[in-house]
């Protein structure tokens, strides 16, 4: 490689460090940046996630008569839980996140690559998952900021309307919490407001936190398997015995299939709950979609639609990542079995058998132990919540 080819492309590399700026930032504020994790900031912030959850379930609890007042609870509720849960796996997971976010950023090194054109192949996997981080998180900010502040323009026109009468004027809070307190006028209730400005912002920097690192670091594998695809299809333009060669391309593959298992698992359990919380949730947005057409027009449903809108799009983004890194780790096994592996010494044959059997198990994103994310998550996700929409629907009807 030449001098300026290599230094051009060490300033690329270094570019593409940028991948971690807004996850970074958004993890600093809650201490779960796996680099440098806070724990005084991380238990000042849970304690108080704690203390809305604990809130939020006695609201539930007291509204349990009230079918509308429950499910209105019960969408905010588990926004916020399987938020809470999935922070609190993310802390459990964090060292072993922090392992792999070094190894992966010692390979922002020019001296990694073997020419220019493996540089180029990186760069543009590294490029998307700045794309798709930052459109994750402009997606969830249209899906927090705007639900949090619709309650203070319904009260203005609310006071508007009573300005002149004698009627009470309901005081509506951004999220359904049980209040130990009476909100009888407007001081009390913007203080009562802003009290729960920090839980948006935590559940912002939380959910963003979580999925972004995980978009990241995926993005970041497939780079590689593609890179190791191609030096596996190089060997057959290389004269006599691979030893060398291939004594790199092993290693290289170990340390790939070790990185992608530490994340995947890191990740399992916490993607379960995600996928739980979401087929609920969609299930009771489309009892609302539903109700809003017999009913008329709800303005809280627009803003359920565009957080089934942002669930959506999360999920078809970990659908899409999963199955092209299934697709890819496949190549590996591919590309192994294509190289002239039978002219070579027994030896060098057993190696390439070993790899090839290592590869027959692709990677990929996990549901739990029992599922994986693919091309039929949505339709199963979909088919799901509907499953449990009609049956409370039948409930319903039977009242």
């Amino acid at each position: 490689m030449f001098p300026r080819r290599s230094t051009e492309d060490q300033k690329d590399l270094k570019e593409g460090l940028k991948v971690f700026t807004w996850t970074m930032k958004t993890s600093k504020l809650i201490g779960l940046w796996p680099l440098a994790p806070n724990n005084f900031v991380f238990v000042i912030t849970f304690v108080y996630f704690s203390t809305f959850m604990i809130l939020e379930y006695m609201d539930l609890f007291f509204s349990i008569t009230d079918i509308d007042q429950v499910l209105n609870n019960l969408f905010v509720n588990l926004t916020f839980t399987h938020i809470f849960i999935r922070g609190l796996l993310l802390k459990r997971h964090i060292n072993k996140l922090g392992g792999v976010i070094e190894e992966m950023i010692q390979d922002f090194n020019v001296k990694t690559f073997k020419q220019s054109s493996e540089v180029k192949v990186f760069m543009s996997y590294i490029n998307s998952a700045r794309f798709f981080v930052k459109f994750t998180i402009i997606f969830m900010i249209m899906s927090i900021y705007p639900y949090f502040l619709k309650p203070l323009s319904a009260e203005q026109d609310l006071g508007k309307a009573n300005q002149n009468t004698n009627e009470t004027i309901e005081y509506i809070l951004p999220y359904p919490t049980y209040v130990v307190f009476k909100i009888n006028d407007s001081n009390t209730y913007m203080w009562t407001y802003m009290a729960y400005v920090p839980i948006t912002y935590i559940h912002g920097c939380c959910h963003a936190t979580v999925e972004c690192t995980l978009i990241t670091l995926i993005f970041y594998l497939r780079a590689k398997l593609v890179i190791l695809a191609e030096r596996i299809n190089e060997l057959n333009s290389i004269a006599g015995v691979w030893k060398i060669e291939l004594e790199n391309i092993i290693t290289e593959h170990s340390k790939i299939l070790k990185f992608g298992g530490t994340v995947i698992d890191a990740y399992s359990s916490s993607l379960m709950v995600y996928m739980l919380s979401a087929s609920i949730l969609v299930c009771i947005i489309g009892y609302k979609i539903l109700l809003n057409f017999l009913t008329g027009p709800d303005s809280e449903v627009v803003q359920m639609v565009v957080y089934l809108c942002t669930t959506y799009l999360i999920i078809s983004v970990f659908c899409v990542v999963s199955e092209r890194l299934s697709a890819e780790s496949n190549q590996i096994s591919e590309a192994f079995w294509s190289c002239y592996w039978y002219d070579k010494p027994p030896k060098t044959v057993k190696n390439i058998i070993f790899c090839i059997a290592r590869s027959q198990t692709p990677l990929a994103l996990k549901i739990g132990k029992f599922s994986y994310f693919g091309n039929d998550t949505l339709t199963v996700l979909t088919k799901t919540s509907m499953g449990y929409l009609s049956v409370l629907r039948h409930f319903l009807m039977t009242e």
